[in-house]
């Protein structure tokens, strides 16, 4: 008898309403927000690049609880299309250069500059107007880039640094005859120095991407100019270009511990990207990155830099973007080493960006489809893209159309995105306790009677 009481104590609890229907969750009101799908015309499958707005509403950094919606309020196919990484950039390719030197006082502008070619070996060839002093001055360098029919993206200068590291800018011309040059960069930042056993570098020249016959590189006046012992250029990259998102936050001071600034991104976003830049000019900070995506959680290291914002010349140079591996982290933790005497005062401001994911889903129904997010009942019920679309990976693949996501509108609102115990197990639980406790009571009273037969 004892045995079919506890077991109707569990059927029961199992049997409570809202137990085991967890498909009942999957409908609109059920979401804490939605955004309205535009552009969604006879095309089977469409994809929506996950804006800003779903990171920051999801229940989950999986994204396991969004959701697309058709005019009847029944959920669609979808799938997530995996993170494109991107490919790998084309080496760089060294190029010839050649020095351009005249006496003390000429402007690189005053000389007459031609390049020979005598059985395949190329030779520059520098006339000055005064011809009667030797040419002796470094007045900058001649690149040639005649050989290369792709576009680059930006030159890599090398050189020895000199004691006490290096400093200074850089213009850049362009010319297609060697007689008539124009800008194309001016006073690009070039740096070369030690800090607190960190070698601090800035040798890159951004240029716009485009094809160059030759370059010619000069100093300000108020400029070292630098013996070069390299110089390379970095091919653009042909394939089409990512759905690449950022956001600017602050990273606040952390009272508990001198030199933590803590920054909350506002939601789980894939960052593979930090720009830090610091409050003051003139600071070098070495920094250790940590991230969570909840505060109750230990903090995960990610990467270590050194940050610096240096005024020279009037021009600032601050250090370049850090690439990192994706992490889907609401809260990261910026460690400035204190030895070098921190940061002083201010906030940390970081720009954190993104290759953004994307959903693809079959348009079913009718209009107007939804995307829906934010619950936290919900389980994923996304399909494998290779499910979802035919011969997904291959030459055949079907066209997916672009769609666009509306204004955000709130449905159920952030409730629906509050962590709740699940039901089933709460049943399961309290059965559970339940049986233990018939159990504890049918024990006591089997000793209680035992007890009284011996006696």
């Amino acid at each position: 008898m004892r045995a079919r009481l506890l077991a109707a104590i569990i059927t029961a609890f199992l049997q409570l309403p809202g137990l085991t229907d967890v498909s009942a969750a999957d409908a609109p009101d059920d979401f804490a927000y939605a955004l309205p799908i535009e552009g969604v015309g006879d095309d089977a499958l469409y994809r929506v690049v996950i804006p800003p707005a779903v990171y920051e509403g999801v229940a989950f950094a999986d994204l396991r609880d969004v959701r697309i919606f058709n005019g009847e309020g029944e959920t669609v196919p979808h799938a997530f299309r995996p993170l494109r990484a991107e490919r790998e950039q084309p080496a760089p390719v060294p190029l010839p250069y050649f020095a351009l030197r005249g006496i003390q006082g000429t402007q690189v502008a005053d000389l007459d500059i031609a390049l020979e070619s005598n059985n395949g070996n190329i030779s520059l060839r520098v006339k000055s107007r005064d011809e009667s002093s030797e040419a002796s001055d470094l007045l900058g360098y001649l690149v040639d880039l005649s050989a290369h029919e792709e576009k680059f993206s930006k030159l890599t200068l090398d050189w020895n640094s000199p004691p006490g590291g290096y400093i200074g800018t850089v213009n850049v011309e362009s010319s297609s005859d060697l007689k008539n040059w124009s800008s194309l960069v001016r006073n690009a930042p070039l740096m070369s120095l030690s800090q607190g056993g960190q070698q601090l570098e800035r040798k890159n020249v951004s240029l716009r991407g485009g094809r160059y016959k030759y370059l010619r590189l000069t100093w300000p006046e108020q400029n070292k100019i630098i013996e070069l012992t390299r110089i390379s250029a970095q091919p653009v990259d042909k394939r089409t270009p990512l759905d690449r998102a950022s956001k600017n936050v602050s990273a606040n001071v952390d009272s508990r511990k001198q030199g933590d600034y803590i920054a909350d991104v506002g939601g789980p976003f894939p960052i593979d990207r930090l720009t830090i830049r610091l409050p003051q000019d003139n600071s070098v900070a070495p920094i250790r990155i940590y991230s969570r995506n909840t505060p109750d959680v230990e903090w995960r290291r990610v990467a270590s830099t050194t940050a610096y914002r240096l005024r020279q010349d009037g021009q600032f140079i601050e250090n370049t973007t850090l690439s990192i591996s994706p992490r889907a982290h609401r809260y990261w933790l910026f460690r400035v080493d204190q030895q070098g005497g921190g940061i002083g005062a201010g906030t940390i401001d970081v720009e954190a960006g993104w290759l953004a994911h994307e959903i693809i889903f079959a348009a079913r129904g009718s209009k107007p489809f939804r995307l829906a997010f934010g619950n936290s009942r919900v389980q994923r019920n996304a399909l494998p893209v290779k499910t979802l679309v035919p011969n997904w990976g291959t030459d055949t693949v079907p066209s997916i159309a672009l769609a666009n996501t509306g204004s955000s509108e709130t449905l159920a609102g952030p409730t629906a995105t509050r962590k709740r115990i699940d039901p089933k197990k709460a049943g399961l639980w309290t059965a559970l306790l339940a049986g233990v406790s018939v159990l504890g009571v049918m024990a006591w009273r089997i000793a209680r009677q035992m007890n009284q037969d011996e006696k």
